[in-house]
């Protein structure tokens, strides 16, 4: 599965100055300066799923390799970066399989905004559609986490892992090939 990240200019100017890159400041990186990005952004800890969350449609999570095949753009003030999310076995999308996917941090530290570009070969009779998150119920939830009468008791500096309520959905649904 193909991933691409478009930063915002702002988070792009970020990454930037952090890196020290464009130093003379044109406004263009050098292929070297964009290599010095790519694969940064998913360098993730061990054992951290990463972003993308993949499964079947009876709920079960397809386990996703490490990020692969990492590619850095740069385009109008955006760091654009692209990489592969191997499936770590054979999936087979059918009329009884389907499948779902959500992009998130479990820690709503970034927020991702779901805009689509999904490709799905013709002869597959595929077809997907979005379900978008509902915000407004999300906040209401964490508010009821953090202030409620069942509150979660949390150290210094902890936040809940509520990114997953914010997060828009992909169903991905296939007719049977018979």
């Amino acid at each position: 599965m193909q991933v691409v990240w478009a930063y915002d200019e702002f988070y792009s100017l970020l990454m930037i100055e952090d890196k020290q890159l464009d130093s003379d400041g044109d406004g263009t990186l050098s292929e070297a300066e964009l290599q010095s990005l790519a694969g940064n952004d998913v360098a993730w800890d061990q054992g951290f799923p990463g972003d993308l969350e993949l499964r079947n449609a009876g709920g079960d999570l397809i386990e996703l390799g490490r990020p692969l095949e990492h590619k850095v753009t740069y385009e109008n003030g955006r760091i654009i970066t692209t990489h592969i999310r191997p499936l770590t076995q054979h999936q087979r999308p059918d009329h009884s399989i389907g499948f779902s996917a959500k992009v998130f941090d479990p820690t709503y530290f970034v927020a991702y905004d779901l805009r689509l570009d999904i490709q799905v070969e013709p002869e597959q009779n595929c077809e997907f559609h979005i379900i978008r998150a509902d915000i407004q119920k999300a906040m209401q939830q964490v508010d009821q986490m953090l202030f409620g009468p069942n509150a979660v008791e949390l150290a210094d500096g902890d936040y809940p892992q509520v990114g997953e309520l914010f997060a828009d959905k992909v169903v991905l649904t296939c007719a049977s090939s018979s």
